[in-house]
């Protein structure tokens, strides 16, 4: 799931990274295709509508430096508002109960099993 994100976002970013400048109608076209990814991702629609409107906002608001191409200065926006949408920081796991109990969700085939594994064996051997 993530690489399929992944390969739709770098085709998004695709569209800006031979300009030289941000202007409304690579930002636009830009925008429609991340936004698309998202809701192809399972992202709810109302989200990826707010995030791409954030993106948009800062994206407008910005000016190209010299050594910074408009394509990373995109990348950058939509990295850092993903950040910050996910939660902003980094936080550490609560064991607090005994016996622990942690919610894995996710689709068919997703590798729900490979993660709790791994994230068992992480337990073990460093919590």
């Amino acid at each position: 799931m993530f690489n399929n994100l992944q390969d739709r976002l770098d085709k998004a970013f695709q569209n800006i990274k031979g300009q030289g400048r941000i202007t409304d109608i690579n930002i636009a076209s830009t925008i429609k295709e991340i936004r698309r990814a998202l809701v192809d991702a399972d992202v709810n629609y109302k989200i990826a509508k707010e995030f791409t409107d954030r993106v948009k906002d800062k994206a407008m608001g910005e000016d190209v430096l010299t050594a910074v191409s408009p394509g990373q200065l995109m990348v950058k926006i939509v990295q850092d508002e993903l950040a910050s949408l996910m939660g902003g920081q980094s936080v550490g796991i609560d064991l607090a109960g005994n016996p622990s109990v942690i919610l894995i969700a996710g689709l068919q085939g997703s590798g729900k099993t490979t993660f709790t594994g791994k994230l068992a064996k992480f337990l073990k051997e460093k919590k």
